[in-house]
């Protein structure tokens, strides 16, 4: 069984080490232990999760602007297109594309296919 406590102390220490490339709006998921390691820095992620916006962070990328990210659409954008309602609105969505990214390489939603959408 995975000691929660350490696993978020050890984020919290890579944090301050600067190895997560975010700004510090992102955050660690409360359901850390859920969430599988990038493949390609071997940090869990970070998540920033708003009204417009839903992403993560990892150490991959140059610094806090330029990284990579997996996305999902953010809760606002459901509701518009559910006639206001998010009843059936998927909180745990970013976390299940990430370990998709995760186990088989494959962005489930990207920037341009959620614009494309009409979606954010």
């Amino acid at each position: 069984m995975v000691d929660l406590i350490q696993l978020k102390r050890d984020i919290k220490i890579s944090i301050l080490e600067g190895k997560y490339k975010c700004i510090s709006a992102y955050t660690i998921p409360s359901n850390i232990d859920k969430w599988l390691e990038c493949p390609n820095c071997g940090l869990k992620p970070l998540t920033w999760e708003f009204n417009n916006g839903s992403s993560t962070a990892c150490g991959c990328g140059k610094d806090e602007y330029d990284h990579f990210s997996i996305l999902t659409e953010s809760v606002i954008s459901y509701a518009n297109r559910s006639n206001g309602s998010v009843l059936h609105y998927n909180s745990d969505q970013l976390r299940i594309n990430w370990n998709h990214w995760v186990n088989t390489g494959e962005e489930l939603e990207t920037h341009s296919e959620l614009r494309e959408k009409g979606r954010w």
